[in-house]
């Protein structure tokens, strides 16, 4: 069932029960968090340079952006770890934008050609670059997937940059958990400290995060289907 058809009971059951999700997720984490964050800690005033380093490298080879976006929120206060997860993001898809276009285009074309949906990506695309790539940005579609697919239809590299923008939405509600899920397993554990932190609100949060994340995509994926019909749709 889709969550757009869901009554209202069985949205909020959804959301708590991945609320609950990432507080167990957090309760196991806490156990080896002061090993990360003694590492990063080590790193000192180039552990940021070592975060957006790891992600730039790992991205490119499908390394879920996922967990490094949560990681990011784990390890760097809240509004350091956004925006190194945004420099990052950036980094990563220009590199992606390269490799795709100038050192792997022929697999990444072979690779496409197999998968009906992707192979219609250049055409569809063509008429409005920024547009289309900034919304299948909104969508759950891993990141490094599409900027390889991306990179070998005929989109300019800075629109390209440009569209990669959409994902900071996805990815940012990720950091926020991580960040979220580290005080909230130092809570359940009874090793929280002091820190101004409201618990209520950092919960409040994530479900607010959650709900965009379900809109976003929503709309992202009507509007898509909406130009790609428009496309489609034979001229008078």
């Amino acid at each position: 069932m889709q969550f757009k058809n869901m009554s209202m009971t069985r949205k909020l059951f959804v959301i708590l029960a991945i609320a609950g999700v990432i507080l167990i997720i957090g309760h196991e984490l806490e156990l080896y968090l002061p090993d990360l964050e003694l590492r990063i800690q080590e790193l000192g005033a180039f552990a940021p340079l070592g975060f957006i380093g790891l992600f730039v490298v790992l991205t490119p080879l499908f390394i879920s952006v996922d967990t490094l976006c949560f990681a990011a929120g784990l390890l760097f206060s809240l509004g350091a770890a956004e925006f190194y997860m945004a420099i990052a993001t950036y980094l990563a898809s220009a590199l992606i934008f390269f490799l795709g276009r100038y050192l792997f285009k022929e697999r990444v074309v072979a690779f496409i050609a197999k998968h009906k949906q992707l192979a219609t990506l250049d055409s569809t695309i063509s008429a409005q670059p920024f547009k289309l790539m900034f919304l299948l940005r909104l969508t759950p579609l891993p990141f490094a997937l599409l900027s390889y697919g991306f990179s070998v239809t005929q989109a300019r590299f800075w629109p390209y940059l440009g569209a990669t923008s959409g994902i900071l939405i996805y990815n940012a509600s990720l950091v926020y958990m991580g960040y979220t899920t580290k005080h909230l397993a130092g809570l359940v554990s009874g090793s929280a400290k002091q820190s101004g932190v409201s618990y209520p609100l950092l919960a409040l949060g994530v479900v607010i995060s959650l709900l965009v994340l379900f809109y976003v995509t929503k709309t992202a994926r009507e509007t898509i289907n909406r130009l790609t019909l428009e496309k489609s749709a034979p001229s008078c």
